[in-house]
């Protein structure tokens, strides 16, 4: 489907690369690929890992996954969730009503191998699926997704694409989460002139400030204080 040249970071040789939408057939392979990148992290509760089942629905056509791989193993795979009616879809957290809650389309985990981070894997399969879900239909409006607020590469990937933290809440059996927003049809407009820098570990203002209707819009690095990680957040509309 799609080719490119990535490096792999254990030995620093250049490798060819394809990428697929996986199918059932891939399902034990994603399974192994998933726990690979969980045992290397350090604080599990950045990332919620799906669940076979999970995996199962999207693949039975509940979604998409996209896989990149080289020298035939799965090295790297993005997926997307059509959550419909599911109690899980973020659009009840957002207030839509049923007939829009259709309309919403998850992205779900997005997984890289260690050996190959560093290539912008993730910003590659962001925009390969999100054009793979274009081409397959255009019944969908919302994106949505929930980024552990401490996810950096995570927040980074979200934010680069266009969408907007609209909400900070517990998900997952009590674990916070940025809900992140973006429509398809029509930009989140934002006013700069109400920007305000907040502090990444200021989660009491960061409701605050999405409570009176602003939207988190990018990551800001303070080299001032040491690189620290702040959000910035403006007056939106969508």
């Amino acid at each position: 489907m799609y080719k490119g040249e990535l490096m792999n970071g254990r030995d620093q040789t250049k490798e060819t690369y394809q990428v697929r939408r996986l199918t059932r057939e891939d399902l034990n392979v994603i399974l192994e690929v998933q726990q690979v990148v969980l045992d290397t992290l350090e604080n599990k509760e950045h990332l919620q890992p799906l669940s076979e089942e999970e995996f199962k629905a999207i693949l039975r056509g509940d979604g998409l996954i996209l896989g990149v791989f080289v020298k035939g193993s799965l090295t790297a795979f993005r997926a997307l969730w059509f959550p419909g009616d599911d109690e899980e879809n973020l659009g009840r957290d957002l207030g839509l009503s049923p007939s829009e809650q259709r309309k919403v389309v998850h992205q779900e985990i997005s997984i890289v191998h260690p050996d190959y981070r560093g290539n912008g894997l993730q910003k590659r399969l962001a925009a390969l699926v999100m054009r793979e879900l274009a081409e397959r239909t255009s019944e969908y409006e919302y994106v949505c997704c929930t980024v552990h607020p401490f996810n950096i590469p995570s927040l980074k990937d979200k934010l680069a694409q266009g969408m907007r933290i609209v909400k900070l809440k517990e998900k997952y059996a009590g674990h916070l989460r940025y809900i992140l927003l973006k429509k398809l049809s029509v930009e989140m407009m934002v006013d700069n002139d109400t920007k305000k820098i907040v502090p990444l570990d200021d989660i009491v203002e960061q409701n605050r400030l999405l409570n009176e209707g602003n939207y988190g819009t990018e990551l800001v690095e303070s080299i001032e204080q040491g690189g620290r990680q702040s959000i910035a957040f403006a007056k939106g509309q969508v």
